[in-house]
């Protein structure tokens, strides 16, 4: 068991090796853990993060998790799971104020966790696609090839662009709406890495 810290271990970030990572997040109720604090991106208090992560495991809403689900995870979570994360060093947990928080060392571990695009498409392709035909349509009004104005070409590629951002806004919106409240694995086995699986 690791020994109590009241601050963050670390001062600098570092990368995590997939075994460490693999470690972190073999368990389901770790995995809880490390969502939660991503999601909220600040400190959070124990018990919080006990109802929140009996109620993804019962699959009801936070108001519905009983006192005995609660100390049951709440006990695991002191026991086990938390003395686990920090000796990993992803985690940190002050027992004075009862506070769980990434350590400076994980701060980039978000990227672990979520490194799908939020998205049903890959958007950045769309926009690479626009500027080149934007780049070929003002090369071609300059040498000449096409005869239409400035004014006109701007128009067109600036409506092109501004169709493509509101597509992109719409379906980051769908995305996050299609996942809302589900628990983090079923939101992040999507992407290339899938370490959750």
């Amino acid at each position: 068991m690791s020994t109590t810290r009241s601050e963050p271990t670390g001062t600098s970030s570092r990368d995590f090796s997939k075994d460490e990572v693999y470690d972190a997040v073999k368990n389901l109720r770790r995995r809880y853990v490390l969502y939660h604090l991503n999601e909220r991106g600040r400190p959070v208090q124990l018990g919080e993060l006990a109802e929140q992560v009996a109620a993804w495991e019962n699959n009801i809403a936070i108001e519905d998790v009983s006192p005995e689900q609660r100390k049951s995870v709440y006990s695991a979570l002191y026991q086990t799971h938390l003395p686990k994360l920090e000796e990993i060093g992803i985690v940190s947990y002050d027992r004075h104020s009862k506070e769980v928080s990434f350590t400076d060392s994980a701060q980039d571990f978000e990227l672990y966790l979520a490194n799908d695009s939020g998205t049903t498409l890959p958007w950045h392709r769309f926009y690479l696609l626009l500027s080149g035909l934007g780049g070929t349509l003002v090369a071609a009004t300059w040498v000449g090839v096409l005869t239409v104005s400035s004014l006109a070409v701007t128009t067109v590629l600036l409506g092109l662009f501004a169709t493509t951002a509101l597509a992109h806004v719409y379906d980051r919106y769908c995305w996050q709406r299609r996942f809302r409240g589900t628990t983090p694995d079923f939101a992040l086995e999507f992407g290339d890495r899938r370490w959750f699986r």
